[in-house]
């Protein structure tokens, strides 16, 4: 081998050493530590941890708490910061809405029921829970649900003219709450139909004075409630025929297809 062969061979080993030495030291070498990410800045909330029913009392495992922006949070919510034991605290509280998992809870959608029952704690302030009774075919076929918006509807017999009898037919409360339609009182929210609730009484969420004027109602004559649509309305006037309604005040009246009104 020559003199040239052996100086290439040479540098080629150097090489190789050199290489090796350099792999090697980047494998051992530390690798430094990244900025760890710098915290939330925002406010630790109390929320539902799961989706809760209206009407249920709050476990411990219903609730959860969890931080939101500071320009996310109301209020309304309810803070760690000034209520630190409110996750024990709410244990036992009943929904007075539906809540979806993770929603912060509101204080104002929650009740302490302190020994009351489950009605008294969903009622509205300044409401009362009156019972009336019912017909399946005097509430929508059966159709109308807990929570649901019904119009109350009288009808009764009065003297016409010439002492003739006539049947009239009032809607004395408009727009009133239903808590219950027999021993239900929650609103069906899953299956393929609308389940039909065949029952006797119906508990509406009236302010003293419409429950007075239900109690008369009563007297008069048949109670009936007609179930009201999710969204708002705009009630149409008719002009004249059978059956047609005109909004006039709190009340509508027909009497035998002509169309009569007044305010209570």
């Amino acid at each position: 081998m020559s003199a040239r062969q052996l100086i290439v061979l040479a540098f080629a080993a150097i090489a190789a050493i050199v290489a090796l030495v350099v792999i090697r030291g980047m494998g051992s070498r530390t690798v430094e530590p990244t900025a760890q990410a710098a915290p939330i800045a925002g406010e630790q909330v109390l929320v539902v941890a799961r989706d809760v029913p209206q009407g249920a009392a709050l476990t411990p495992s219903d609730l959860a708490v969890v931080t939101f922006p500071e320009e996310a949070v109301t209020p309304a919510f309810i803070r760690i910061s000034q209520m630190p034991s409110a996750q024990t605290d709410f244990v036992g509280a009943v929904t007075r809405r539906a809540f979806a998992q993770g929603e912060p809870i509101v204080l104002n959608s929650v009740l302490q029921p302190e020994g009351r029952g489950f009605m008294a704690a969903i009622l509205e302030p300044g409401y009362r829970a009156v019972a009336v009774e019912i017909a399946p075919e005097a509430a929508a076929g059966g159709f109308i649900q807990p929570n649901d918006r019904v119009d109350v509807i009288v009808t009764h017999e009065v003297e016409g003219e010439r002492g003739a009898a006539q049947i009239r037919s009032e809607i004395v409360l408009q727009d009133v709450r239903v808590l219950a339609i027999g021993d239900q009182t929650q609103t069906q929210t899953s299956g393929e139909a609308p389940a039909v609730l065949n029952a006797a009484t119906a508990v509406l969420e009236l302010t003293a004075e419409d429950a007075r004027v239900l109690q008369m109602g009563r007297e008069m004559g048949e109670v009936s409630l007609a179930l009201r649509g999710v969204q708002a309305e705009t009630v149409g006037l008719g002009q004249s025929g059978r059956g047609v309604t005109q909004q006039s005040g709190a009340v509508r009246i027909h009497a035998f297809g002509s169309v009569s009104g007044g305010g209570r």
